[in-house]
């Protein structure tokens, strides 16, 4: 006989979802790495069942759960502060319902039309509604330990109030054309302010349902892949928020340039074009030592300055990406990535192509 997997879910949480299944709120079972990502491909259609819901989080060990937000609007806040409790509730009125999240705070109101877009006000706050939105319920318990925990009221007892002032400045429709290209901005601005690419994608699908001209035409895994990107620069700091932004120098580049006659030239060179030009890869760009100086991005003579782009030059740092054409186009260039050997390194050899093939074997051929 086969014994029966015990189940890991508590009673708690169990009963917790039995009774907003019961209180009539539609919910989702959510896990994965962060706790957040639904457990089932077809979560946002009607009517799942109580077995539909707990069977996942039993077979997959979670302890999360989502509601959904048909009729519902959350105000999901990046902080627990109370100062912006106190604001949103003096905006959007008083609710009964709130839920300390791990990072901040879920203030529950029941969904009154268009909502205004806080972030784009400065607050580090997202209003989440609509059938295809949701937010992790009460009494849920990630992987890492974070926990949702009831502070005020209990979700299905006490009456939530409807979002007051929720019509505001309805944004324009994003046109069919530009979809993809304003969703890619979109995912910039709330890279940092999320727990992953999966809470990322729930967003933009929130933003292509309510923003975009023929919503139904943009699929997930075309959300997926903007979150997916956003989040990869999110994990290589290649994020650009103007002057407010950081910008990553490699450590091999330094290597190449340390030591060297001229190399400190080089470096403050190296570290300027960084700034200017590295957060657009592959950016072509002239190097006006005169309108450089006048400015007063780099204290050096023009020769010192032309040595410094020679040593980036040669080590691969620096390439010329256009050639000059007299009265009509100056030189252009571009950075380079460094790699690993770029400095020199002495474990590191050269082939002779000429005579080895791709397997290490003799070829006839030319080199």
């Amino acid at each position: 006989m086969t014994a029966l997997r015990s189940s890991t879910l508590p009673d708690v949480i169990r009963n917790e979802v039995a009774r907003l299944k019961g209180a009539g709120f539609p919910l989702l079972p959510l896990g994965g790495a962060d706790g957040k990502a639904p457990l089932l491909r077809a979560w946002a259609s009607p009517g799942l069942t109580l077995a539909r819901i707990l069977a996942p989080m039993h077979r997959t060990g979670s302890k999360a759960y989502g509601v959904r937000l048909d009729g519902l609007a959350v105000v999901d806040c990046d902080s627990d502060d109370i100062a912006l409790v106190l604001q949103i509730e003096a905006r959007f009125g008083l609710s009964p319902v709130h839920v300390k999240t791990p990072r901040g705070r879920h203030i529950y109101y029941r969904a009154a039309g268009a909502v205004p877009h806080l972030r784009g006000e400065g607050l580090p706050v997202d209003i989440k509604t609509g059938a295809r939105s949701y937010v992790v319920g009460p009494l849920s318990v990630r992987p890492d330990g974070g926990f949702y925990e009831p502070v005020k009221g209990l979700l299905g007892t006490d009456a939530i109030p409807t979002l007051r002032g929720a019509v505001g400045p309805v944004p324009a429709r994003i046109l069919t054309g530009h979809r993809h290209v304003e969703l890619v901005k979109e995912a910039m601005r709330m890279v940092e302010l999320v727990d992953g690419p999966a809470e990322l994608q729930a967003n933009l699908a929130g933003i292509r349902d309510d923003w975009c001209v023929d919503p139904a035409t943009m699929t997930d895994s075309e959300l997926a892949g903007i979150a997916g990107w956003a989040w990869k620069c999110r994990l290589e700091n290649r994020i650009y928020r103007g002057r407010d932004s950081a910008f990553p120098v490699q450590r091999l580049a330094l290597d190449a340039l340390r030591g060297q006659a001229n190399g400190a030239d080089a470096i403050a060179l190296l570290v300027l074009l960084q700034d200017q030009h590295g957060h657009h890869p592959g950016k072509r760009f002239p190097l006006d030592f005169d309108a450089m100086r006048k400015a007063g991005l780099l204290n050096l003579s023009k020769p010192r300055m032309r040595a410094a782009r020679r040593m980036l030059e040669h080590a691969g740092l620096l390439r010329l990406a256009g050639k000059h054409r007299a009265g009509s186009m100056p030189q252009t260039f571009a950075l380079s990535r460094p790699h690993p050997g770029i400095g020199g390194t002495d474990n590191l050899h050269t082939l002779p192509i000429s005579r080895l093939g791709p397997a290490g074997g003799r070829t006839g051929g030319r080199g």
